[in-house]
């Protein structure tokens, strides 16, 4: 079973890693507010509603008909992105609304979970309230990463210092830009898994590499060198 849920684990994080290649800031910035709005309700009503119910089933409010409230509160994440890029909506307006909302909505509802746990131990203050504050300010400034400095780092320093190899059957360049999506992934994935969940990590690993340039050649780098995993 730890072999299938390692297997498992690795399949999400790569596919999550791929969606936020798809990640279109400026979108993103123009829906912003209806994105949040959606992630707020779609914490709160599930959240309220799964409590309530099992209030109306006679249960106790804690822990009961909290963690069963908490259950319902985070958002599919993976299928989303994989059901918006099979259907090839997910550069549109309401495909960013419905990405950006999903992990706003799984911050909201990892906070709730470390209040769960607290609530029904012995409270916390590292894992309720320093660990999120981290993990937002980590994701404000490695998006600030993925437009600032990434594409100037990648495309002006890093890539014209390699040279192709000739009568290869693989670019060099594509090696490197490979190799460094795979270190960025890993780094970011540990940083947080270490504040609640690595496919946080995931997600702005593969935002790092969305501005590289407007022929997404670093997602078709990306596919040809994990489509006989990822398929």
């Amino acid at each position: 079973p730890d072999f299938f849920t390692l297997i498992g684990h690795a399949g999400v994080a790569l596919m999550i890693f791929e969606s936020g290649m798809h990640f279109d800031f400026e979108k993103a910035a123009a829906v912003g507010p209806q994105a949040c709005l959606v992630a707020l309700l779609g914490t709160i009503l599930p959240f309220a509603s799964g409590t309530f119910l099992m209030m109306l089933y006679g249960k106790p409010l804690l822990p009961d008909a909290l963690a069963v409230g908490t259950a319902l509160a985070p958002s599919s994440v993976g299928i989303a992105l994989r059901l918006l890029g099979e259907a090839g909506v997910l550069q549109y307006d309401f495909g960013q609304v419905i990405i950006t909302a999903a992990f706003v909505d799984d911050i909201l509802s990892l906070i709730l979970f470390n209040v769960l746990f607290s609530l029904t131990g012995e409270f916390n203050v590292m894992a309720t309230v320093v660990n999120p504050i981290i993990g937002i300010a980590f994701m404000g400034i490695a998006m600030v990463g993925a437009v600032k400095f990434w594409p100037k780092f990648i495309n002006e320093v890093l890539l014209p210092k390699v040279r192709n190899v000739e009568g290869s059957k693989s670019s060099r360049k594509d090696e490197v830009l490979f190799f460094l999506m795979v270190v960025v992934l890993l780094a970011y994935a540990t940083i947080t898994f270490f504040l609640g969940t690595h496919l946080w990590g995931c997600f702005i690993a593969g935002m790092s590499f969305a501005c590289l340039g407007n022929d997404h050649h670093a997602h078709h780098v990306w596919v040809k060198q994990t489509k006989r995993v990822t398929s």
